[in-house]
């Protein structure tokens, strides 16, 4: 299954996940609750350190967010 290689991938992800999370007044938990991923998978990501997270992954986190995964990579999110 295709992996994100990129070296800057987890900082973005770990940034916009929290942004788009926060904007939407969604704790940590209940993002974890609707992926039905433990709450430690959320707290990787947003830390950075998730470095193995799949496409599919990534699909579902952003549709929990309700943007598209390459919101979710982007430099600049409000661009």
């Amino acid at each position: 299954m295709p992996r994100l290689k990129h070296p800057q991938a987890p900082k973005l992800l770990a940034r916009n996940v929290w942004r788009y999370r926060e904007q939407r007044r969604i704790t940590a938990n209940a993002l974890a609750e609707t992926l039905d991923w433990p709450l430690v998978e959320i707290d990787k990501i947003e830390s950075g350190d998730k470095f193995d997270l799949s496409l599919d992954e990534l699909e579902r986190l952003s549709l929990a967010l309700h943007v598209s995964p390459a919101d979710l990579l982007r430099r600049n999110p409000d661009h």
